[in-house]
């Protein structure tokens, strides 16, 4: 088949798809395979979590508690951070999508999800549970389903959608403690894997129904069109002035060491940085919150079906205060709203922690960590992006933004070790504690810089920025 055979095989496939856009239940149909796949991805990302405790017992044929525990629990998280080094590769592959088009990555990012998931229920052994956790970590964070909204949508519709197809997909964690209470038994650590069973379902049928029932976006359809029909004199002429606007935005873009040294020589965005840091160490409660609910069990404080209760409804309080939380960014400012997000995510875990420790209704304490959570992932996010671009000059924002984003990584890096060595120094019984009393200070030291060091920039002119 000749190369110009070939091109007009994939108008006629692009040209039905831009047909089937017109559908009249297109738009529906897509927004509920979107919103399945969202779910999937947050199922995902949350289910090793829910079970941490009964597969370190599982896998290294030990006891919650134990000597044996703490070390298995710490060496196999210091072993897993490494497997975050896969980010690396994550800006490459996600740039296939701009060439090959949307549709194939959120159907290979789907069904990845759910051969990751598969291979850690499968595993005997460490490693090979490890390679699951590699899997999952390639193919989570990337979002198409966000990308399919933003160029699907109607453009008045798009940020309540993404919003609100979020929302659903972090309420949808609850099923997870749903299976936890169903499927797991304590006394037998093997029924862990009980709880991959129902996700790995949904990623591998939604991963299917996307290729039969998800078209490529109107916006590459319509760009590849064009491409595809033009002569080729339109073609080295449009490359061409590609070439020069890629020439001239890397005479203008600066390098990773240029944004650093940027962010560094100007108060504002260091005082962001710091902030960026700090609160990025203090996250890593997050990977510990189902130890440290183990840990009340283990002591006493609460019994399995209270664990049970925190599990299943802090992600709906999680879901609800994140779409408020976008809501009050916009319309209190980035420094009153990071107070408020701020203040949520602190007295959220004041109260998590203390209901670890001490008798507590479940579902005070499940509401005080899905607040938590929600205030903390909803600052992180104002701060990486929101506050860093308001504050940044046009030419050089998105080499900033990535920039920071690569401090917030080593704040992250961090905590994990943190998290890890503890757990072997002080055990996990005393997870609750030890965790608390590091982390819960560093979010107030870095609240008091942001209210302290950080200027407002709500209404700044992204295109007239005065920094300092």
């Amino acid at each position: 088949m000749t190369l110009r055979q070939r091109e007009q095989k994939e108008i006629a496939k692009l040209e039905a798809a831009s047909a089937f856009h017109k559908h009249k239940n297109y738009f529906l149909i897509l927004i509920v395979v979107l919103s399945v796949v969202y779910i999937v991805d947050e199922l995902a990302s949350s289910v090793r979590g829910v079970v941490e405790t009964q597969t370190i017992c599982d896998l290294f044929n030990t006891t919650f508690g134990s000597d044996e525990y703490n070390n298995a629990s710490g060496t196999l998280g210091l072993v897993t951070t490494a497997a975050y080094l896969i980010y690396l590769v994550s800006p490459f592959y996600k740039s296939l999508a701009d060439k090959y088009g949307r549709r194939l990555f959120l159907i290979i990012n789907t069904l990845g999800m759910g051969v990751g998931m598969l291979v850690c229920i499968i595993s005997k052994s460490v490693p090979i549970y490890i390679l699951g956790t590699v899997i999952l970590t390639f193919f989570t964070p990337n979002d198409m389903q966000v990308i399919y909204i933003m160029e699907c949508a109607p453009k008045e519709h798009r940020a309540k959608l993404c919003s609100i197809t979020k929302g659903l997909a972090l309420i949808s964690v609850s099923l997870l403690g749903l299976f936890v209470k169903f499927f797991v038994n304590d006394a037998i650590p093997s029924t862990w894997r009980n709880v991959f069973i129902i996700p790995i379902i949904l990623a591998f049928v939604i991963g299917i129904a996307a290729i039969f029932f998800v078209k490529e976006t109107p916006v590459f359809t319509q760009k590849r069109l064009d491409y595809l029909k033009s002569s080729e004199e339109e073609r080295k002429a449009k490359e061409l002035a590609v070439k020069q606007a890629q020439e001239k935005e890397n005479k203008n873009s600066v390098s990773v060491w240029g944004a650093f040294k940027y962010i560094f020589s100007h108060k504002q965005t260091r005082a962001i940085a710091i902030v960026a840091l700090i609160m990025a160490f203090s996250t890593g409660y997050t990977g510990k919150y189902q130890p440290m609910i183990q840990a009340g069990v283990a002591n006493g404080v609460m019994n399995v079906d209270a664990s049970n209760i925190i599990l299943m409804f802090y992600p709906v309080i999680n879901g609800i205060f994140t779409m408020i939380g976008g809501f009050l960014t916009d319309s209190l400012g980035r420094k009153k709203s990071a107070l408020i997000l701020g203040l949520w995510a602190a007295l959220g875990l004041a109260v998590f922690a203390y209901g670890c420790i001490y008798p507590l209704n479940p579902y005070v304490t499940g509401f005080a960590y899905g607040i938590s959570i929600a205030g903390l992932w909803s600052i992180s996010d104002m701060i990486y992006f929101v506050i860093t671009s308001e504050s940044t000059p046009t030419e050089i924002r998105a080499s900033v933004v990535g920039s920071m984003q690569l401090v917030g990584m080593v704040g992250t890096g961090l905590n994990m070790v943190y998290n890890n060595v503890v757990t072997m120094v002080a055990g996990s019984l005393n997870l609750p504690v030890v965790l608390t009393v590091a982390y819960l200070p560093l979010m107030a030291i870095s609240l008091v810089i942001m209210m302290l060091k950080v200027k407002e920039t709500k209404d700044v002119d992204l295109d007239n920025v005065q920094v300092d």
